[in-house]
């Protein structure tokens, strides 16, 4: 009784293994592929002066994860704004929230940005 049962398994087991590679047939393996744009979002921060509204170019502009790393000054990124424009670009991030502070001599400010996915995001900064 048990040789006919390990018998009837070991057939079992060719003819399962013959079943999947018939007639040298290969089965491909489905090859699965993310684009990770659509969870990028642009980011552009531009850096004006709080009392006079005027662009203050030449500013350092800081990005972080979370709101504790500002503390610890374990930035992500840092970006000088143009001279001109004030505009700092940080190019694409994954979508999320990011605190950013700016600096320009005494004058500094700090805010939070979240960034979507496909959306340019433009956030303004006033410096005091």
């Amino acid at each position: 009784m048990k040789s006919s049962l390990v018998i009837l398994l070991i057939v079992l087991f060719f003819l399962a293994c013959n079943s999947s590679t018939r007639n040298n047939e290969v089965i491909p393996t489905p090859i699965i592929t993310i684009d990770s744009s659509e969870f990028n979002g642009r980011l552009y921060v531009y850096t004006y002066d709080f009392f006079n509204n005027n662009v203050m170019g030449n500013s350092d502009v800081y990005l972080y994860v979370n709101y504790n790393d500002i503390a610890r000054n374990l930035w992500l990124n840092t970006i000088r704004t143009s001279a001109g424009q004030g505009e700092a670009d940080f190019g694409f991030l994954l979508q999320g929230n990011y605190y950013l502070v700016a600096n320009n001599g005494f004058k500094r400010d700090t805010a939070m940005v979240q960034v979507l996915g496909k959306r340019i995001i433009k956030r303004n900064l006033f410096l005091r």
